[in-house]
């Protein structure tokens, strides 16, 4: 992978992919605007203030913004992760000075007119409103409040807190802009059919104006730590399934054991045909009618969770199960040809990205948003691959304890438990 980098005097750092054959091109710029580093009490309002950014700038209202996107035949998103603030796009590569322009529009000059502000808070508060119904939402914002202590900034969902939304106006909008959307830890990254001075060029022309509002606020983050085994049930009306989330809180992408950590997810229950618990409760024995397991990437302890869609009179040997599985990991009792399934996996989905423009470009960043080196998206793969299996029995037995975990279940009422 031909990676050319280069830094705005702001702070901004840019990446460039050239590959060769291409027309369209890739573009990611990820701002440290994310749950991670919302204030402390105002969570929802990184989201919210994101989405009105996407809706009018003070040189273009909405509409006129949208236009210029779709004179250029781009789509464009901006969506708040636990760490970043993500703004994708795409466009041929031709138009990407056009495209840049258009983003930088929208993250350096928004407008937050009052009726944008006012239909993205609409929109928010119905999603927060129907996900109050949604059995997987209500088990999420459950299992979060089980783990991470007030103050947290991932105790709530990153859609945010509903007093918070109803409340947030366009002042505080601007004000969190102000404040939160800086260049100084922001990375861009493109790839596809450009050439790398052509980015570096671009990318100076339209964003070499931004200017952080102020220093970066700095925040204490309380620990979440499990001191035993929680459980919440959450009783959804007129509903015939239950969801499940079984979970611990994890650790920070900056961790050297990540990637080992990772690989101990994919062996654990990251997919129903690599993982232990996917081949075991679904495939197996027919539990769930779905489960899976992700491992977020932060600065802090993102959530490391297990989530199964279930019949309820499956739950608790559904839940049983997995436990049961995981702590065949924690004691040992895990054969290399897990391992070596898993390694499979992982490696198989980086060539699968390989192939597109956006999967390129969603590779590096990782590696350039936390600063893994410039040689990381060559590495990882043999990183992988070098995952030992006592690695794994070590990752389960520090972060996965069997007997210390939270579990939330949302659906109808579950039988009795014998």
């Amino acid at each position: 992978m031909d990676v050319r980098r280069h830094r705005l005097e702001n702070g901004l750092r840019i990446a460039a992919i050239p590959i060769a054959g291409l027309q369209s091109a890739a573009v990611l710029l990820a701002i440290e605007a994310g749950q991670w580093f919302e204030p402390i009490g105002r969570p929802g309002i990184g989201r919210l203030c994101a989405l009105a950014m996407l809706r009018g700038t003070t040189t273009r209202d909405a509409k006129a913004w949208a236009d210029a996107l779709d004179g250029i035949g781009a789509a464009a998103r901006l969506d708040v992760g636990s760490h970043a603030a993500t703004f994708s796009a795409q466009s041929l590569g031709s138009d990407l000075d056009v495209l840049l322009e258009l983003m930088a529009d929208a993250v350096m000059r928004p407008a937050f007119a009052p009726t944008e502000v006012e239909l993205v808070r609409e929109q928010t508060v119905a999603q927060i409103e129907e996900d109050a119904k949604n059995t997987r939402a209500v088990a999420e914002r459950a299992w979060r409040e089980l783990v991470f202590p007030k103050g947290h900034p991932f105790r709530a969902r990153p859609i945010g807190d509903l007093d918070v939304v109803r409340a947030a106006t366009a002042d505080d909008l601007r004000d969190h802009h102000r404040r939160a959307i800086r260049p100084d830890g922001a990375v861009l990254v493109v790839a596809g059919g450009v050439d790398a001075q052509q980015v570096f060029d671009a990318s100076a022309k339209s964003f070499s104006a931004w200017r952080a509002g102020g220093p970066r606020e700095e925040r204490k983050v309380p620990e979440a730590r499990l001191a035993t085994a929680t459980r919440k049930v959450e009783i959804v009306p007129d509903k015939t399934q239950s969801d499940v989330v079984l979970g611990w809180p994890g650790l920070p992408r900056t961790d050297p054991r990540f990637v080992a950590a990772r690989v101990t997810n994919m062996v654990f229950a990251a997919d129903t045909f690599a993982s232990r618990v996917g081949h075991v409760v679904r495939d197996e024995l027919g539990l769930a009618y779905y489960v899976f397991s992700t491992l977020g990437g932060s600065r802090g302890q993102s959530p490391w969770v297990v989530r199964m869609g279930v019949n309820p009179i499956n739950v608790e040997r559904a839940v049983s199960t997995t436990l049961e599985e995981l702590r065949k990991i924690v004691d040992g009792k895990v054969a290399e040809d897990d391992l070596e399934l898993a390694q499979d996996k992982l490696v198989g989905e980086l060539d699968v990205a390989r192939e597109s423009p956006a999967g390129v470009a969603s590779l590096l960043l990782e590696g350039e948003i936390f600063e893994l080196g410039p040689d990381y998206a060559e590495r990882y793969p043999r990183e992988l691959r070098a995952v030992k299996l006592e690695q794994v029995v070590e990752i389960a037995r520090t972060f996965l304890s069997p007997d210390r975990y939270a579990l939330a279940i949302a659906g109808p009422p579950l039988p009795e438990r014998d």
